[in-house]
């Protein structure tokens, strides 16, 4: 066979790899969650899940502010700076709490996988939705326990800080400001891959009962609303995460 011949088949098989990878990858981005962590003196914004974190889009990242015991938030939008693939913001002095929002745009769910778009653009989809991120990482210090606003929320309940080994801590899991019952709350330890997580799900009122792990815990929990704009995409795909570290 020509070497034009050959190397025109290899380029095939590389296009194909990279649009069999793309549309994975296109399928699971409105799955991600997004999560602070921090270190280094440093506030550090995730992106995937635990054992598989990417790099977050920064113009994606709407919203990233300390917030004080009094409640009164202070961007780090103007701080923040890309080093070793982390995207990251210094850590704020004073504050309580660092919450975050992100917009990972409108998705459109076709025959050929998912397309970043919304649904005037294809019209005949499969699915469509709008997916937006929420992240709070607590901080040591008065003000742990208040709720910033966000439309999906986790709150605790109780200073996280001050549990006793093998305590449970009651966290509150609110939609538009209210009780979200019968929510499923994902509980990990911010490092460990796996694909059955310990879930715990919210009574009534909204609340979980859960035990955090000794140093990082990372709780989850995701909600799907019909969508804000329907001429653009049918459903919300929200997520909500809430990060601490105890001292083991």
């Amino acid at each position: 066979m020509p070497k034009v011949c050959l190397q025109r088949s290899k380029v095939k098989v590389l296009i194909a790899a990279l649009m069999t990878v793309f549309i994975a990858w296109a399928g699971s981005a409105e799955a991600h969650d997004l999560w602070l962590a921090s270190g280094g003196g440093r506030i550090e914004v995730r992106l995937g899940h635990p054992g598989d974190v990417s790099l977050p889009e920064k113009p994606r990242l709407f919203d990233l502010a300390a917030v004080g015991a009094g409640g009164k938030p202070v961007t780090l939008l103007d701080q923040l700076s890309v080093a070793d693939k982390v995207l990251s913001a210094p850590a704020p002095k004073g504050a309580s709490v660092v919450a975050a929002r992100y917009d990972s745009g409108f998705w459109v769910k076709t025959t050929q996988g998912y397309r970043n778009t919304h649904r005037r653009n294809l019209p005949d989809n499969l699915k469509s939705l709008w997916s937006q991120k929420f992240a709070k990482l607590l901080i040591s210090g008065e003000g742990a326990t208040q709720a910033v606003g966000h439309r999906l929320e986790l709150v605790p309940l109780a200073d996280p800080f001050r549990l006793k080994p093998g305590e449970p801590l009651k966290v509150r899991v609110s939609y538009g400001g209210k009780p979200l019952a019968g929510a499923e709350v994902e509980v990990s330890d911010a490092k460990t891959k796996t694909d059955t997580p310990r879930k715990v799900t919210a009574d009534a009122s909204g609340i979980a009962t859960l035990e955090p792990f000794s140093g990082e815990t990372l709780l989850t929990v995701d909600h799907e609303a019909p969508g804000s704009f329907p001429d653009l995409a049918a459903e919300d795909m929200l997520s909500a995460t809430l990060m601490f570290s105890r001292v083991p």
